[in-house]
């Protein structure tokens, strides 16, 4: 498993979480003047390139002075594993992870080798190689020489697309806009900027957030005002029956 940039590393991480239900933010102000790289409802994590001794006990000390501001998220270390040293890295991380910071090895760990090698599967099944005569003494290394140059096509394709579907997930990110202007709404009954909100995040990708947003959708249009009292009972549904991590918040009507 490799990635051309920390960036990059940053922007699988934060589609695998989507893909998983979490409502992702990168590069998040916190009160200790840093920020964070990755924030969920229930994560808070920092990256690193390589997981090396130096870089763990580093973030470890920076996220130490953040993490009583983030009471609900679980922290983490995420990067790759060094090239050396490696018992040494997870000694440490063992060390860290006694402080009550997780370490996430990406490239030891199945969901995410799982999910990156599906990535590069679905890049590589849209690039054909040439016709080789296979009578051709030298069609073994044609082949090899094919395929070489198909699989580095390929991951550069695969970099591209997730740069393409990077999730701009600070305030600028369309469906987090969507979901903020939501809860606005709410807190104030406005139907007709709510139903604008939903229309919005139906066209998810997420099926937690599309089949919320159809819900409360028919919610307000049968119920009026009414059915903005559905909005987290809706969520709890999808969340208990569907597995989904929905974020349930606290309205004064719900008091």
């Amino acid at each position: 498993m490799e990635f051309a940039s920390l960036d990059d590393l940053q922007t699988f991480l934060c589609r695998w979480l989507e893909d998983h239900g979490h409502n992702v933010y990168r590069q998040v102000p916190d009160p200790e003047g840093g920020k964070i790289d990755i924030l969920t409802q229930d994560y808070a994590i920092e990256c690193q390139d390589r997981l090396t001794q130096t870089a763990l006990w580093a973030t470890a000390d920076t996220i130490q002075q953040t993490m009583g501001h983030f009471p609900d998220q679980r922290w983490v270390i995420a990067g790759l594993t060094p090239d050396s040293s490696q018992e040494e890295s997870y000694q440490v991380a063992e060390q860290v992870k006694a402080t009550g910071i997780e370490v996430w090895f990406v490239d030891q760990i199945s969901p995410f080798i799982d999910y990156y090698d599906r990535l590069a599967v679905n890049v590589v099944e849209t690039v054909h190689p040439p016709r080789v005569n296979r009578r051709n003494p030298l069609a073994g290394v044609a082949i090899a020489l094919g395929m070489a140059a198909i699989l580095s096509f390929s991951f550069w394709v695969a970099y591209r697309i997730l740069d393409r579907h990077q999730f701009q997930v600070t305030t600028e990110n369309q469906e987090s806009q969507a979901w903020e202007q939501l809860h606005a709404a709410v807190e104030v009954w406005d139907t007709n900027t709510a139903l604008s909100s939903l229309e919005q995040l139906a066209q998810s990708r997420n099926p937690c957030t599309a089949s919320f947003a159809n819900r409360f959708q028919t919610a307000l249009n049968q119920r009026g005002q009414e059915g903005f009292r559905d909005i987290n009972p809706i969520k709890r549904a999808l969340n208990q029956q569907e597995g989904c991590r929905l974020d349930m918040r606290d309205y004064e009507f719900s008091q």
